[in-house]
């Protein structure tokens, strides 16, 4: 028998029970003892299909029994036998007994189809019962809402009583409920109590009308197909595969190892209320951090809340029911982790409507009880839980104080993004060359989660529009999400050795490197075109971070008040992006207070040196003017660098460097050169077509420092010793 016709015959089964149990609860002369004769009527072939040869006949004998006009019209209350002659009290009692051997003949063929093998359905619920700790009479009570829900058969013999009882075809309440479990309704109501096992794991409810009431997610153990033999996996999608490892959060390092430590200890104490946030721009890895940490620690991570039954978008109220659902499958399993995304769908705004769910207390819905209920419950989840959002402030205070850790998630470094990105690539079949790729996650300030959609539309392409493709939708999003400015990297002829600088650059990069991103401050000053930002620059690609970069006229505000919010600002959004903070043009914001005419242009210094001292990473500020700055920030500042004009053989070195030639005699003569003046040349010489001319290439360079003031020689900056 194939397992379709075995469900069929246990839903037969089924109905033959139900209806046995109906009817010795309804009474021959009421509404509902009409309704179900008139459903036997019309499903007697259902009834005996596969049953024993005549059957069928005897059953629809049976039902002839019943006299037509009680058949076609149900006595109302009890008749008074009294007043009745002996011939109507006669057809009465025969109805009676006519009524009775009916109810014999459904309890023998519900006997004969006993012995039919349960469906998949039952065997599943047999499965959540063992898990949930469920009792015979609670999954009785589960089945029958559950098979009304999904099997047409049950559901009109459900609906032949609700309807007469002259409720919504869907009422399924105590009562109906122990018209057809034949249960007592006391036993049915203590059973269907606020913490009784079936309301609190979440898989049953009762709404404002008292009906029992299902988690629409339920319905995949009807529906889903037979080759799913794990009941959790069908309730809670289990998470897909990720493509990224553990050193991919290397950058958040610290927090990725504590929580190792804090799911791994949960888990083998069993421990309750664990919440984890991640939190953080989209595209940042808060999901596939979740999925690293499960595989690092050999769990299996659970989705909860991500599709409805359908596989379609749940509502906060479904949302809610699969939290408390998954709490009941996975708390007893010392290997499984429960995902939460976008966390702020049913906690954030304040406080979310989950009345529809039906947060209900001793049978009556509670408007005033749903934020206890859900401090409740994340206090008490029994499975380690992950949550992660986008918008942490949106978030209720309350919620958040019940979280156990919390994790800022920030974009990875360049190195990182770009391991990422070619991993990408290669997994949509998008060729583009290495040396392309890290040019890309040098010019875009974008998380990996983010470039998915460009990469998607740049497969779409012929190969050789793939990268123009990519560049293209890069900086549509960009612009879409923000309008963010590329990010500002290392110039591509940068090498430190050809620095003049009163400090071996290459080393203290190199000691810093070593540190990490600690504390750490610098001051570098010296003309224009020296590589002051250029090395900052270099130095936070070495030390792992992103540049944030502020000017002066971004900070500073013609209304009172204003400029110093905006330093604050850029101090906090360093903070939380882990970044190199780095101040341009540092002698408008450290000017010193000594020349101050104004009350604002000392709250503006005070600001600065205020947040300088209480920074926890690294941050720079830069300055052609260094006489000009306040005399307290010498000390504020643990790195003093002073860059100067190119010596002759660094002169020599850039222009191998930037025109792929050895440098004519004559450059020499040439003083005060920067690399700043090499990068503008090349780019004349570019657009003029002179690269390969060195003669045009030093007169370019002459022309350079001639325009320059206070050259070296006269009374100007002179070149490092």
């Amino acid at each position: 028998m194939s397992s379709k016709n075995n469900d069929t015959d246990y839903q037969r089964y089924l109905a033959l029970v139900w209806l046995g149990n109906a009817m010795k609860r309804v009474h021959r002369r009421s509404d509902e003892a009409a309704a179900l004769i008139a459903w036997i009527e019309e499903h007697i072939l259902d009834l005996c299909e596969g049953l024993r040869a005549g059957d069928e006949t005897a059953l629809v004998e049976a039902t002839k029994s019943i006299p037509v006009k009680r058949r076609g019209r149900a006595w109302r209350g009890m008749p008074d036998h009294s007043m009745m002659d002996s011939d109507e009290e006669e057809k009465a009692t025969n109805s009676d007994k006519a009524w009775r051997n009916l109810r014999k003949h459904v309890e023998r063929l519900a006997s004969q189809a006993e012995s039919v093998a349960p469906d998949l359905l039952s065997t599943r619920l047999g499965e959540l019962a063992e898990i949930a700790r469920l009792s015979p009479e609670d999954v009785a009570i589960l089945e029958l809402p559950l098979r009304y829900e999904v099997q047409p058969l049950l559901e009109s013999l459900v609906d032949s009583i609700t309807r007469a009882r002259r409720f919504g075809p869907s009422g399924i309440g105590t009562t109906v409920a122990s018209c057809f479990l034949d249960m007592n309704p006391k036993t049915i109501g203590r059973r269907l109590a606020f913490d009784a096992p079936l309301v609190a794991s979440g898989l049953l409810n009762m709404d404002s009308d008292g009906d029992i009431d299902i988690p629409s997610r339920l319905k995949k153990i009807a529906w889903a197909p037979e080759k799913e033999t794990d009941v959790r996996r069908l309730l809670l999608d289990a998470s897909a595969p990720t493509e990224l490892d553990w050193s991919d959060f290397d950058h958040v390092a610290h927090d990725r190892d504590r929580l190792e430590k804090i799911i791994r200890g949960a888990l083998q104490e069993g421990s309750k209320g664990v919440n984890i946030l991640l939190y953080g721009p989209n595209g940042t890895g808060k999901t596939e951090l979740s999925k690293v940490l499960a595989n690092q620690i050999g769990a299996t991570l659970f989705g909860g809340g991500e599709k409805d039954e359908r596989g379609g978008a749940p509502s906060p109220s479904e949302r809610l029911a699969d939290l408390r659902l998954a709490g009941c499958l996975l708390g007893k399993d010392p290997n499984a982790l429960l995902l939460f995304d976008e966390m702020d769908d049913l906690l954030g705004g304040g406080f979310p409507d989950l009345m529809p769910f039906g947060l209900i207390l001793g049978g009556r819905r509670r408007s005033d009880g749903s934020k206890l209920f859900l401090n409740r419950l994340l206090e008490e989840n029994a499975a380690p839980t992950i949550w992660t959002t986008n918008h942490a402030k949106s978030i209720d205070p309350a919620f958040l104080r019940r979280m156990t850790y919390v994790v800022h998630l920030r974009k990875p470094p360049p190195s990182v993004r770009e391991r990422i990105l070619t991993r990408q690539l290669e997994r949509h079949n998008v060729r583009i060359e290495a040396a392309q790729v890290a040019r890309l996650v040098r010019e875009f300030d974008m998380a990996p989660g983010v470039m998915e959609g460009p990469i998607r539309a740049a497969a779409l392409v012929p190969e050789a529009e793939m990268l123009a493709m990519l560049e293209r939708g890069l900086r549509n999003i960009a612009a879409l999400m923000g309008g963010k400015r590329r990010v500002q990297s290392t110039p591509a002829r940068f090498d430190p050795t050809f620095i003049q600088a009163d400090q071996d650059l290459v080393k203290l990069a190199d000691r810093l490197t070593r540190r990490g991103a600690k504390p750490l401050s610098l001051c570098l000053h010296g003309p224009p075109g020296t590589g002051k930002s250029a090395y900052v620059r270099f130095l936070a690609e070495c030390m792992g971070l992103e540049v944030l970069h502020k000017r002066a006229s971004d900070l500073l505000n013609k209304y009172v008040g204003e400029s110093e919010q905006n330093i604050a600002r850029a101090f906090e959004e360093a903070l939380n992006t882990h970044s190199f903070l780095v101040f341009d043009e540092a002698d408008s914001l450290l000017a010193d207070r000594r020349g101050a005419h104004q009350n604002w242009e000392l709250s503006l210094v005070n600001e600065m040196l205020t947040q300088m001292e209480s920074h926890p990473l690294p941050f720079a500020c830069t300055t052609n003017y260094t006489e000009k700055l306040d005399e307290a920030t010498h000390r504020r500042f643990v790195f003093k660098v002073r860059f100067g004009y190119s010596s002759t053989e660094q002169a020599a070195g850039l222009f191998r460097r930037y025109f792929g030639m050895e440098a004519p005699a004559a450059l020499a003569s040439l003083k005060g050169l920067t690399p700043g003046d090499f990068a503008v040349v090349r780019h004349k010489a570019e657009i003029t077509g002179q690269l390969d001319d060195a003669d045009a290439l030093v007169a370019m360079l002459r022309a350079e420092c001639e325009a320059k003031p206070n050259l070296p020689g006269s009374i100007g900056f002179s070149p490092v010793a």
